[in-house]
């Protein structure tokens, strides 16, 4: 088997990881943890594309996932191919697409710093000193784009570890007997309807994904 058909054989692993995102998100009220992160908002916002084959479904909205349509198209047997994401973390908000069989992030937003007043403040009078070189307004507008730069390098990071961080837990729960035995079910209770209790499936998801680490 060559390269290109293991990745076609495994495709399927990014959709049901986009499914248990949306899953838990519901569940956990938008609040999703990881050991290393600790607790952080997480919610589908603005779109959510369910697919079958030739079939797709696209529903856009703030809540999309909670739509009756998104629903319905689960139990019609399609499974999520892309979704709108919101990551809130730390002080910070980002948006994004998680394309689910590349599990890829396109559309990365995030917030933009206000630009900061470089003079003194008015009426505050500085002690005498050797006067300093000026810089220029080219060179201000230089180093703010420099910090700006690397303060988002930095936010991007941020995500991406914390998408890491979830997909080892869910390769975790995917690859363990807990899938079958917790997850699966609650995904199909869910999916109809039916109330999850999430102190109940939280305490079991955590303890199957403690006992493999």
């Amino acid at each position: 088997m060559d390269r290109f058909e293991c990745i076609q054989l495994r495709r399927f692993v990014g959709r049901e990881w986009l499914l248990w995102l949306w899953f838990e998100s519901e569940v956990f009220d938008a609040t999703l943890t990881t050991k290393k992160h600790g607790a952080f908002g997480f919610w589908i916002e603005g779109r959510l594309v369910l697919s079958a084959g030739q079939e797709t479904t696209t529903i856009k909205g703030t809540m999309p996932g909670q739509h009756r349509e998104a629903k319905e198209s689960l139990l019609r047997g399609k499974t999520p191919d892309l979704a709108s994401l919101h990551l809130s973390w730390g002080g910070h908000d980002a948006t994004f697409t998680l394309k689910a069989e590349a599990t890829a992030i396109a559309g990365l937003k995030l917030p933009r710093k206000e630009p900061e007043d470089a003079s003194p403040t008015e009426g505050v009078t500085e002690p005498a000193r050797r006067p300093a070189k000026k810089k220029t307004a080219a060179a201000f507008a230089d180093d703010e784009a420099h910090e700006d730069f690397y303060e988002r390098m930095s936010v991007t990071q941020e995500i991406e570890e914390i998408l890491e961080a979830l997909y080892r837990d869910f390769l975790t729960l995917r690859l363990g007997p807990a899938w079958s035995s917790l997850v699966v079910p609650a995904l199909e209770a869910w999916s109809t309807g039916t109330d999850v209790d999430a102190d109940v499936y939280g305490a079991a998801r955590n303890k199957a994904v403690a006992s493999k680490k």
